[in-house]
C-alpha cells in the first residue's frame, strides 16, 4: 500500500513539475510579447511626437474645411494633408503590429482596415503619401 501511495505521489509530482514548466514557458512567451509591444508602442509615441512637430495643425484644419466645401487647396495645404496622412498611417502601422501580436481587438483592426482600403481608393492625399512611401522604400532597397 505504501509503495502504491509513493508511486502516486511521484507521478503527481512529476506531472506538477511538467505543468509548472509549461506554465512558466507560456508566461515567458507572454512577457516577451508584451515587452516587444511596449517597446514598439514607446517608439511609436516618440515618432508621433516628432511627427507632430512637422505638422501645422491650423493649416490642416483649414485644409479639411476647404476640402469639405470642395475648395482648392494651396500647395502648402496639400503638402500638409499628405504629411498628415503619413502621420495617420504610422498609427495604423502600429495598430497592425499590435493586432498581429494578438494585443489589438480584431474588430477594431478590421474597422481600421476598411478605412485604409477606402482611403487608398478614394483619398488623393493618401494615394500621394503611399506613392511617396513606396518611392522611399525603393530608394532604401535600391530597387528599380
Amino acid at each position: 500500500m505504501r509503495a502504491k501511495f509513493r508511486i502516486y505521489i511521484e507521478v503527481i509530482s512529476a506531472i506538477s513539475i511538467v505543468l509548472s514548466l509549461v506554465f512558466l514557458g507560456l508566461e515567458v512567451n507572454t512577457y516577451n510579447k508584451l515587452s516587444k509591444a511596449s517597446i514598439r508602442q514607446s517608439l511609436n509615441e516618440t515618432d508621433m511626437e516628432v511627427g507632430k512637430m512637422h505638422l501645422h495643425q491650423e493649416v490642416i484644419v483649414q485644409a479639411r474645411y476647404k476640402l469639405a466645401r470642395d475648395q482648392e487647396l494651396t500647395d502648402f495645404e496639400e503638402y500638409m494633408m499628405i504629411e498628415y496622412q503619413s502621420f495617420n498611417y504610422r498609427d495604423f502601422d502600429n495598430s497592425f503590429y499590435q493586432y498581429r501580436m494578438g494585443l489589438f481587438d480584431e474588430n477594431a483592426w478590421l474597422a481600421y482596415r476598411r478605412i485604409i482600403e477606402d482611403d487608398l481608393q478614394n483619398n488623393k492625399y493618401v494615394k500621394e503619401m503611399w506613392k511617396n512611401y513606396i518611392g522611399r522604400q525603393k530608394e532604401i532597397t535600391h530597387e528599380k
